[in-house]
């Protein structure tokens, strides 16, 4: 399917008219064309561009712990066909191609039965799980979902926190549960434990000193949370802060629930970005593999 093109006239008014009057005002106005609409068309090129994506993400699975008989290198290339189908297209926020590819491959080389997506906005990354696992069962939570571009007919859609949902008859085994909402990743870690889920992937895993860089990732994130259990370690240790957009913001040392959340922590692995592989925006995802849920005194998970 063909990108739609603005029209010669409107592209005029945009760059004589309208990009120099917001630029003024501080802002960038662009047309929104999702990253993936440029791509090479040589097939030397584009032999590489897969290639190269398909070498990282296999490092990735191996690293990950995920034990899959995928042909990622034949993944790799099902998706680049794929996703110029998309019938999300967004340039800014949510996924670019580097983050659907990942999250693509990912679902693929875990195949959950259920899948559970906790902030959905326009449904790309729906779309993508949906491609990767067409016999899924998904549940989407998103506390707006005025946004969404496209609505999967057979998922289950809530504005609900997904933590608040009934999950009495899941099966933890053969669930995965991906966040992509800006809440407290060690919160969605703890929660996650409690129902059982150890299959858990993170969109917007910002590390401590790339995290002002990022567009309001909720913190601490699963990277944060490694290094504050490291330095909790170390008397000396300081909080980790930054400065974004004029505001200041601090992740606490003794954080409570990003202790609990680094002891439910089996193994996380953050993926390759994969702007060195394919030229496209950076993307932040990662894996965690979580323990089981601790039984309490009245045969309760904790």
């Amino acid at each position: 399917m063909s990108a739609p093109h603005p029209s010669r006239t409107l592209e005029r008014l945009r760059r004589r008219v309208l990009a120099p009057f917001f630029d003024r005002l501080g802002y960038d106005l662009v047309p929104a064309a999702p990253d993936w609409s440029h791509r090479p068309t040589s097939p030397r090129e584009v032999e590489l561009l897969l290639r190269f994506a398909a070498e990282s993400l296999e490092r990735d699975l191996a690293s990950s712990g995920i034990a899959t008989a995928l042909d990622v290198h034949a993944a790799t290339r099902q998706f680049w066909a794929l996703i110029p189908t998309a019938p999300v297209r967004q340039r800014r926020g949510g996924s670019g191609f580097n983050g659907a590819l990942q999250l693509y491959v990912a679902m693929r080389a875990l195949a959950p039965a259920t899948v559970i997506e906790s902030g959905v906005f326009r449904g790309l990354t729906t779309w993508v799980i949906r491609q990767a696992c067409p016999d899924a069962t998904i549940h989407c939570h998103d506390p707006d979902l005025s946004n969404l571009h496209y609505r999967d007919p057979r998922a289950h859609y809530s504005t609900a926190d997904w933590s608040t949902a009934d999950w009495s008859r899941l099966d933890p085994a053969k669930t995965v549960a991906f966040f992509d909402d800006h809440v407290s990743q060690a919160r969605r870690v703890v929660e996650a434990r409690c129902l059982g889920l150890n299959r858990l992937l993170f969109d917007d895993d910002a590390a401590g000193h790339r995290i002002h860089a990022h567009g309001g990732p909720a913190h601490p994130t699963i990277a944060m949370i490694e290094t504050l259990r490291d330095a909790s370690r170390h008397a000396a240790a300081e909080p980790i802060r930054w400065q974004r957009n004029g505001r200041s913001f601090e992740q606490a040392i003794d954080d409570p629930l990003a202790r609990e959340a680094a002891a439910g922590i089996a193994h996380a692995h953050a993926f390759e970005d994969l702007h060195r592989a394919t030229g496209y925006s950076p993307a932040r995802l990662t894996y965690v593999s979580v323990h089981p849920p601790v039984p309490t005194a009245s045969g309760r998970a904790a």
